[in-house]
């Protein structure tokens, strides 16, 4: 694992809050390139939904975005609502979307113009998922470069912001919820455990099978298995909650 990851996990296990939590990653994701951040999480109740946030857009914007409920049309937070699949956002990523944002109401171009002005002209949303309270979470990480400079950077650490991101959330979901699950709390067998350090690595599963001689079928099980110990809904927040939690040691 890249060794500047490495270092952001470990200090992520000694963080005891959770605008600590967010200080520490904001800090990181800027060292990799990533100038603009914003963490968004939602509980339900009833019919309605509440969107709390954590970013380090201007104050005043992220004043306007809570007092005028940007979140209700937000584009990127409906799209983390209805999708785990990251998207690249931004005003000047609306032309890689599959309707090139043509359909955005003109209060969602409000929001993503004000946005852009802030210095969001390209980025990526991570939709990110926890058991709770706060069940539906995302971040998005932006900054002002051209889309094909953007590229490039996701090309270099888009993997490692990525599992930053999910690490990240992982622990503030831990912190949200005053709940700090030890590892006794959890019951993985050691193939579980095995199948998941593979994972760690970027592994398939059919090259996980290779490695450990079963089918690709029982490594799948496996891996079922622990996301559903660990109350997740990807294999890469599996990884993550196992780390937080000491099950794991990549």
């Amino acid at each position: 694992m890249n060794g500047c990851l490495d270092d952001f996990l470990t200090g992520l296990g000694a963080t005891e809050s959770v605008h600590e939590t967010w200080r520490a990653t904001t800090s990181f994701l800027k060292s990799l390139g990533f100038d603009l951040m914003m963490y968004g999480y939602a509980g339900t109740t009833g019919i309605s939904v509440e969107v709390e946030t954590l970013s380090n857009f201007p104050a005043a914007y992220q004043q306007r975005y809570q007092t005028e409920q940007y979140y209700r049309n937000d584009p990127v937070v409906q799209h983390c609502m209805g999708s785990l699949a990251p998207l690249r956002v931004g005003r000047d990523s609306l032309p890689l979307w599959p309707d090139r944002g043509h359909h955005l109401t003109r209060v969602q171009r409000r929001i993503v113009n004000e946005a852009a002005e802030c210095g969001m002209s390209v980025g990526i949303v991570i939709p990110l998922r926890a058991p709770g309270r706060y069940p539906i979470a995302g971040m998005s990480l932006s900054n002002d470069m051209r889309p094909v400079e953007f590229e490039h950077l996701m090309a270099e650490w888009g993997y490692v912001a990525q599992i930053a991101a999910l690490h990240a959330h992982t622990r503030m979901q831990i912190q949200l919820q005053g709940v700090e699950r030890s590892a006794g709390d959890l019951t993985l067998t050691g193939r579980e455990r095995e199948c998941l350090l593979w994972v760690a690595q970027g592994l398939s599963s059919r090259e996980i099978a290779v490695k450990l001689g079963v089918g690709t079928k029982t490594v799948d099980y496996h891996i079922a298995k622990a996301m559903g110990e660990l109350e997740v809904a990807t294999r890469s927040h599996a990884v993550a909650r196992a780390i937080a939690f000491g099950l794991l040691d990549v």
